[in-house]
């Protein structure tokens, strides 16, 4: 199942990698809030399933986690010799399975992670009480 034409043999690490994390979720850069209502639209975000902002090296990240529609049940890349340049640029050096820290400064999973961390950084003040719902994603 390795890709001859790659310089890099990954399979076996990948195969050991179970869930296949980096399958798992995608995510981009947006914008620093900078404004009330930004941490408005970020707290909105925050209220779907399977949604986690991130800030990483001081750049701000949404993460969707949801799983690739390429992965077969036993957890492989079920195109993996025709995958996307972005799936065969994946470096295993500092993936999610040889690593524990993402290193991220924050990562808020919930949106009373994002309303805490608002109410102790900024001035911008929400009446809202930690709404006790708990975090959608791993």
């Amino acid at each position: 199942m390795a890709n001859n034409n790659n310089a890099r043999d990954d399979t076996p690490q990948c195969e050991k990698c179970l869930p296949a994390f980096c399958c798992n979720y995608f995510a981009f850069g947006i914008d620093e809030p900078e404004n009330r209502k930004d941490y408005e639209s970020l707290l909105w975000k925050l209220a779907h399933e399977k949604v986690s902002i991130y800030v990483y090296r001081n750049q701000w990240y949404i993460m969707i986690h949801t799983r690739c529609n390429f992965l077969t049940p036993d957890n492989k890349c079920g195109i993996y010799e025709d995958r996307p340049y972005l799936c065969k640029e994946h470096s295993v050096e500092n993936c999610e399975y040889t690593g524990d820290d993402y290193g991220f400064s924050d990562h808020f999973k919930s949106y009373d992670d994002l309303l805490e961390h608002i109410k102790e950084n900024t001035n911008f003040r929400f009446k809202l009480d930690p709404t006790g719902v708990r975090p959608n994603c791993v």
